[in-house]
């Protein structure tokens, strides 16, 4: 079974580790669940890249999935490693919604 999707807005360090050096950016993190999220950046990523995205303390180690470009940057999906995963518990971004409720938590 899918873990649900959150729609949020939280601006985050986006880190290319699959680049030399790895550039850091400042993305908005769009969508998060347990083993990934969404990601809207200024900057093209590549899909395939290793990524760590920083809040906080809040951690997560991933690869980029997939990318589409828009009119206003690029949509980045970011698949977390196993080791990080995304628990409410441990980090809440600053807007939450649960679609399935209609409401923000």
């Amino acid at each position: 079974m899918d873990s649900p999707r959150y729609l949020c807005s939280q601006l985050v360090s986006l880190r290319n580790t699959s680049l030399t050096p790895p550039p850091n950016s400042i993305v908005n993190l769009e969508e998060i669940w347990h083993s990934g999220a969404v990601l809207e950046s200024e900057q093209a990523v590549e899909e395939g890249s290793r990524v760590e995205i920083r809040c906080g303390t809040a951690f997560f180690s991933g690869l980029v999935t997939g990318v589409e470009k828009h009119e206003f940057g690029w949509r980045v999906e970011v698949e977390f490693s196993p080791m990080t995963p995304w628990t409410p518990e441990e980090f809440q971004p600053e807007h939450l919604l649960d679609p399935r409720l209609g409401r923000a938590d």
